[in-house]
């Protein structure tokens, strides 16, 4: 039985819900998979329940700071004690110990996902996803317009041979619709995502304030799932525009939470500055929520104007207000954008053919 190890974040973040969903796929125990948790935060305590849950082996290599001198060491002794036949990289940045621990094992194949949008990569990012395609066996992107990017901007001729497009998926029986509510009586907006920079929660703060304007008699709540390094900005903000008493700030969620956060919500919003395939609004659309999101690379390829969803240019709160209101007003098109939601999730999000995709490259 092959042995594969999958090196993912050890945060909040889309990686933990591909692996999962990879592990849970695998029904016949077809593959040994293993994981190894690597960031700055410690794993979350949702991930050790479920690999203990499911009888995953996994191990934790938390980087002491931002830039961690010692940090390839710690994964390379990782990669020895797991002994892996596939290494299986959520992102290129860890691939420099990857390839010295090949050096020693010849016989391992290295498949590289790459997770994020191309605009979005720092100097260094773009380095260690070249360095990655040169090296690694397969490399895979979630979206055809984020593999077109790849092969443009690199400029390396092998990669049009070992790569190749998969889109994420997630367990649509898991995250599913809950029933629509009457919303004369209290509105629930939300959002879930890390909070750092190339998310647009200020704008949605901004937006939700000029709705509270719009609306003074009606309860609405504006419900904020995650953590990160722009929290405390962002609960200032909230203090500023005077809508703390309507704002909930949630943390950090386990998945069982994420889906009771979902189905708490009446309209799901998705502002953010870039994705390259985002599992948020993925699940979000299996829970049959109404969705709005910015116009961006790696989302607008997902929402299709006026059948499943809402569109709005980065950091315009009043566009996205525009949104939250004609929502709010007409039943009828916030129907028809859930079911539609629902319908594109259970089409396009199955987690039995991502699994089907992956083993193939095994």
């Amino acid at each position: 039985m092959k042995k594969i190890v999958h090196v993912l974040y050890s945060g909040l973040g889309g990686h933990g819900s591909v692996f999962f969903s990879l592990v849970k796929a695998d029904k016949n125990k077809l593959f040994n998979t293993g994981a190894i948790f690597c960031g700055i935060e410690k794993v979350r305590n949702d991930y050790v329940n479920q690999c203990k849950q499911l009888g995953v082996p996994y191990q934790s290599v938390r980087k002491i700071r931002r830039f961690d001198p010692f940090i390839f060491l710690k994964l390379y002794k990782a990669f020895r004690k797991a002994r892996p036949d596939v290494l299986f990289l959520h992102g290129a940045t860890f691939i420099l110990p990857v390839l010295l621990y090949k050096k020693f094992h010849r016989k391992l194949k290295i498949i590289v996902r790459d997770t994020q949008a191309h605009h979005l990569k720092t100097k260094r990012e773009k380095y260690w996803l070249q360095l990655a395609a040169r090296h690694c066996d397969n490399l895979v992107f979630l979206t055809k317009e984020s593999l077109d990017g790849a092969i443009n901007e690199l400029n390396i001729p092998s990669l049009h041979n070992k790569s190749l497009v998969i889109s994420n998926g997630l367990d649509t029986d898991y995250y599913a619709p809950v029933t629509a509510r009457d919303l004369s009586k209290k509105i629930v907006i939300g959002m879930q995502s890390r909070l750092q920079p190339i998310k647009d929660h200020p704008t949605l703060l901004k937006a939700f304030a000029l709705l509270i304007k719009k609306y003074p008699n009606r309860h609405l709540v504006l419900r904020i799932a995650g953590d990160g390094e722009t929290r405390v900005d962002l609960e200032k903000l909230a203090e500023e525009l005077q809508i703390v008493s309507q704002t909930e700030f949630c943390g950090m969620l386990n998945e069982k939470e994420l889906v009771n956060f979902m189905h708490s919500l009446d309209i799901y919003v998705h502002a953010s500055f870039g994705e390259t395939m985002s599992n948020s609004i993925m699940q979000a659309m299996a829970c049959g929520l109404p969705i709005i999101a910015s116009d961006v690379w790696g989302i607008n390829n997902m929402i299709t104007v006026n059948e499943n969803g809402f569109l709005f240019p980065s950091k315009d709160e009043l566009h996205l207000c525009e949104c939250l209101n004609t929502l709010i007003l007409n039943e009828n098109i916030r129907t028809k954008l859930a079911a539609n939601a629902r319908l594109y999730a259970e089409k396009e999000f199955s987690s039995t053919e991502l699994f089907n995709r992956y083993s193939q490259l095994y």
